[in-house]
């Protein structure tokens, strides 16, 4: 049986770790930018569209092989775009506990599994960009396409790349997100 403190002394500092937040405690949850992807769906749909009627128009080998390219790229990037904007429910999620972006994970990643978090971007696309601790990498939710991108990304400073583009109000709406779901962990 634990000693009771005595009146006037100082509890003992408690040796068990410190208790992490529940998931859902101060969470945040930010929706799908359906205005930004409908636009960027519609840009998809005219190159297509473009590329298309070059083709039937005639051009040489090389023009036609260039032109497939270019169609084959902006289809699979108007059928990514398609899936962001069909989906329901929140893109990402931040609370108290951490981040569950469901385009980069299947579950919550806790805030004491990163080392840190910083922002990049390329041109106007913006990212964040979460950096794990190397203990703890392993046993994170990413999805097989997130750790595919992260080996990708070691070129420009590793880590998981969390775009701002799907999310109403980009990088800002999360940086904030962040900022108060943090504030409110004790």
């Amino acid at each position: 049986m634990p000693a009771r403190p005595v009146a006037g002394e100082r509890p003992r500092p408690s040796r068990g770790p410190a208790r992490e937040p529940a998931p859902d405690e101060g969470r945040i949850d930010l929706p799908v930018a359906r205005w930004r992807l409908t636009g960027l769906l519609a840009a998809a749909a005219v190159f297509i569209a473009g590329t298309a009627f070059a083709l039937v128009s005639g051009t040489g080998p090389v023009g036609t092989a260039v032109l497939v390219f270019g169609g084959a790229f902006f289809g699979l990037g108007a059928v990514a775009i398609l899936r962001d904007l069909l989906r329901r429910g929140p893109v990402v999620s931040v609370s108290a506990h951490g981040i569950f972006d469901r385009r980069l994970s299947t579950d919550w990643i806790p805030w004491s599994a990163l080392d840190h978090v910083s922002e990049s971007g390329i041109g106007a696309q913006a990212f964040l960009c979460l950096h794990p601790r190397a203990d703890r990498l392993a046993s994170l939710p990413w999805t097989r396409r997130a750790r595919l991108t992260a080996r990708l990304n070691r070129i420009l400073g590793g880590g998981f790349w969390l775009p701002g583009q799907g999310v109403q109000g980009g990088i800002p709406a999360i940086l904030d997100a962040m900022a108060q779901a943090r504030g409110r962990r004790r």
